[in-house]
C-alpha cells in the first residue's frame, strides 16, 4: 500500500419512506478503516459501502472485505463497519478518494459532495435513422420523414430519476419536494416536475437532458421495429394501459400509476422503462424534421413546447413505439412527466 488518505464527512439527514443515513464518519485505524454512521428506520435495512478512488466519477462494486454493521438485516441505531483494505486491496493508491454509503429503496449518498448517485449506461457512438416508416402502424405525421443522425458516444442514467434523487436534491437546495399522489416515493420515478425543475437537477449533478436524437439512439438500441421489445410491447415488459396495447397485441393489466424503476427488464443496451412508466423531458423545442442528415442535433433553437418522449403508465401502446413524439409545456407539472440525465463518455 503505497498510501492511504480519506475523506472526513457528515452526510445530510435525508428521509427515504422514514429511512435514512446520517452523521457517517470515516477514519483510518492501523491498515483497516472504521466507518461509523447512524442509520434511522422503522425496522431492519440493507446496507452497501462503495469506493472511488477519482473524486467521485467511478465507484467501485459493494466492498466485500468489511464487517460490522453492513449487508442485510442492520438494526436501526449507531452503527460501526470496519474495511479491511489490505485484504481487498493490496495496494491503493490516490489522493481523491471518496465514499458513499447505500441504504434500502436504492438512495445512494455520494460522500464527495451529498449528490445522489446515478448509475450510467454507456451509449456508443452511430448512426440511426431516426423517425417511423410510412407504413408503421399508428403512425403521425411529425415523425416523418426519416432522417440519418449521426451522435457521438454519452452515457445514459440507467434509471428515470428517482423520488429519492429528487428529494435529496430539494433538501440541498431548500426546494418544494413535488408530490407523489400518494403512490411512493424512494425508488418510484419523480413526477410533477417541469422542464425547468428537471434542468434544474441536471446542472445541480453536473449533467444534463439528453437531446431528442439521443433519447431515440438510446431507446431502439439498435432496432428499427415500432419497440426495442419488436413489433409489440407486451405488459409485462412495460407500465402503460394494458386495456388499449398496440395494434394487434395482447390486452394487459393496468396499474394506474407509477411503477419502482427497473421494474421491467431493459433494453438490450442495459436502460430501464424507456417505453411507459413516465414521460421524460428531452432537452429539444418541438419543431418539425428535416429530410436531411444531422450530426449531433439538438433541433431547434426557439419553439412553445419542448419534447417529452417514452409514453406513460396511463397511455395507449402506441403512444410508446421509439418513434412516437409529444410535447408539452416548460413550464407544465404533470404526473405522468419525469426525465433521465446524460454526460459525456
Amino acid at each position: 500500500m503505497k498510501q492511504l488518505i480519506f475523506i472526513f464527512l457528515v452526510l445530510p439527514l435525508t428521509w427515504v419512506k422514514a429511512q435514512s443515513v446520517s452523521g457517517v464518519e470515516m477514519s483510518q485505524v492501523g491498515k483497516t478503516v472504521v466507518v461509523e454512521y447512524v442509520l434511522q428506520a422503522s425496522e431492519p435495512q440493507e446496507i452497501a459501502v462503495y469506493l472511488s478512488t477519482d473524486g467521485g466519477k467511478t465507484f467501485s462494486k459493494p466492498l466485500e472485505k468489511v464487517s460490522g454493521d453492513v449487508g442485510k438485516g442492520i438494526a436501526p441505531g449507531n452503527k460501526r463497519i470496519v474495511w479491511n483494505v489490505l485484504e481487498e486491496l493490496p495496494e491503493l493508491v490516490g489522493d481523491n478518494l471518496v465514499f458513499m454509503v447505500e441504504i434500502a429503496e436504492g438512495l445512494i449518498w455520494e460522500a464527495k459532495n451529498g449528490r445522489p448517485r446515478m448509475e450510467w449506461v454507456s451509449i456508443p457512438a452511430g448512426t440511426f435513422t431516426m423517425g417511423s416508416p410510412s407504413y408503421e402502424t399508428d403512425r403521425e405525421s411529425d415523425e416523418g420523414p426519416q432522417h440519418s443522425v449521426s451522435l457521438s458516444g454519452f452515457k445514459m442514467s440507467k434509471y428515470e430519476v428517482t423520488f429519492a434523487q429528487y428529494d435529496a436534491f430539494c433538501a440541498a437546495t431548500g426546494r418544494t419536494k413535488p408530490s407523489d399522489e400518494g403512490w411512493g416515493r424512494g425508488n418510484r420515478p419523480v413526477i410533477n416536475v417541469d422542464w425547468n425543475d428537471a434542468t434544474a437537477f441536471a446542472q445541480w449533478m453536473g449533467c444534463r437532458l439528453p437531446t431528442e436524437a439521443e433519447w431515440e439512439y438510446a431507446c431502439r438500441a439498435g432496432t428499427t421495429s415500432p419497440f426495442n421489445t419488436g413489433s409489440c410491447l407486451g405488459r409485462w415488459q412495460a407500465n402503460y394501459n394494458g386495456n388499449n396495447p398496440y395494434s394487434t397485441c395482447p390486452k394487459g393489466t393496468y396499474p394506474q400509476k407509477t411503477m419502482p424503476v427497473g421494474s421491467y427488464a431493459p433494453n438490450a443496451w442495459g436502460l430501464y422503462d424507456m417505453h411507459g412508466n413516465v414521460y421524460e423531458w428531452c432537452s429539444d423545442w418541438y419543431g418539425d424534421y428535416s429530410k436531411f442528415e444531422y450530426f449531433n442535433s439538438n433541433g431547434p433553437t426557439k419553439g412553445t413546447f419542448k419534447i417529452i418522449r417514452s409514453g406513460f403508465w396511463g397511455s395507449d401502446g402506441k403512444y410508446s413505439r421509439s418513434a412516437n413524439r409529444n410535447s408539452s409545456s416548460p413550464s407544465n407539472r404533470n404526473n405522468n412527466i419525469g426525465f433521465r440525465l446524460v454526460v459525456p463518455s
